[in-house]
This record gives structure tokens, C-alpha cells and sequence, in this order.
């Protein structure tokens, strides 16, 4: 472990490991709010080929769907490689070239105002045995509606404990007869990396 930050620190911090980073960026952020604008110049780090692939919540989550969510969400869009939409969840995790985690309380892309803590480890082994458990490579990698193409996916876990996709595009769900329940695809997951 090398650094413990809170709300305070965590963001000078951030900001350096993002600054150095080479390759990669792996973030689980729950929400999108309005302090993704004091972060997108930083993620930018896409422009010198580094890698940013983002897990949020749903816009099922009633703070998501809001217009100001939805905005601020394309933003990220326009900068991060992929932005990948999961049903309920809650990780606040950074992986930064596969060799340093940030991993704590604390919601990189919304936080204003709470109490938090985030941990730095270096350490790659760590890190690719997160990413693993996370199942980071594959839920990166959404297929398109086998319905209507899109590419309107998200990942959601059934009461089973079973991992699939589900297309959320509106067109998708409603054909000329009416309502249809949304496309899904179970999502085939891999023993290690």
C-alpha cells in the first residue's frame, strides 16, 4: 500500500497516477455528476493511447436517467474508449496499467461532498486479480442487440447469479405490436485472464 486519501487527497493523487499512466485505465464509478468536468481533461490520457474503459450504473438508477446525468454521461463518452452501463453497481475501483488500484469508498466520477477513503496498492499481481474478479476483459467487451444491432448494452446479474446482457435502446423493447420483453444474452464468463 502506498497512499490512504480521503475526499480531500484522493484527487491529487488520482490525477498523478493517471498522468503517468501507458496503457490503461480501468474504472468502476457508480454515478456520473458534475465532478467528471474537473476530471476530463485528465482522461483525456486516451489522446497518448492510453486505454480508459468505464463501468457506471444503469439509467435505471433514478439518478443516472436525469437529464444532467445523461449529459455528463456522453461527455465521458466522448473521451473514454468504452463506458459500459451495469445494473446496481456500487465498485469504486481505478486499475491503472494493471499494476496500481485504487480501491475504497469513494465515487471517482460524483463525489462533492461525503466522508471517504481510497487506498493505493501497487502491485500487478493484485491488480490482475481484481480485474479477474471483476470479470474486467469480458464485461469490456458488450456485444451488439441481437435484436435490433445496437449498441445500447448493459450488464445486469440474475437472481440465479447468473451474468447477462440486456439491450436498453427503447426501439429495441417496443415493436408495432407493442411491448416485448428486452433483448438478453447470457454472458459467457472465463476461468482467470
Amino acid at each position: 500500500m502506498t497512499d490512504v486519501d480521503d475526499e480531500r487527497d484522493f484527487y491529487g493523487t488520482f490525477s498523478g497516477e493517471i498522468r503517468q499512466a501507458r496503457q490503461s485505465l480501468w474504472l468502476w464509478a457508480p454515478w456520473v455528476a458534475n465532478r467528471i468536468r474537473s476530471l476530463l481533461p485528465e482522461l483525456r490520457a486516451a489522446d497518448r493511447g492510453v486505454q480508459i474503459k468505464v463501468f457506471i450504473r444503469d439509467d435505471t438508477d433514478q439518478l443516472q436517467r436525469k437529464d444532467t446525468s445523461q449529459s455528463l454521461i456522453a461527455d465521458l463518452r466522448a473521451v473514454a474508449h468504452t463506458v459500459i452501463p451495469m445494473h446496481v453497481m456500487h465498485q469504486k475501483i481505478a486499475v491503472i496499467d494493471e499494476r496500481t488500484v485504487m480501491l475504497g469508498s469513494l465515487n471517482v466520477l460524483s463525489q462533492s461532498w461525503t466522508r471517504e477513503v481510497m487506498l493505493t496498492m501497487r502491485g500487478a499481481y493484485f491488480a490482475r486479480k481484481l480485474l479477474a474478479h471483476e470479470h474486467a476483459e469480458t464485461f469490456a467487451r458488450p456485444p451488439r442487440c441481437g435484436r435490433c444491432k445496437g449498441a445500447e448494452i448493459e450488464i445486469r446479474r440474475g437472481k440465479n447469479g447468473t451474468w447477462y446482457w440486456r439491450c436498453y435502446a427503447a426501439p429495441c423493447k417496443t415493436t408495432p405490436s407493442g411491448r416485448t420483453p428486452p433483448w438478453t444474452q447470457d454472458i459467457r464468463l472465463t476461468s482467470g485472464r
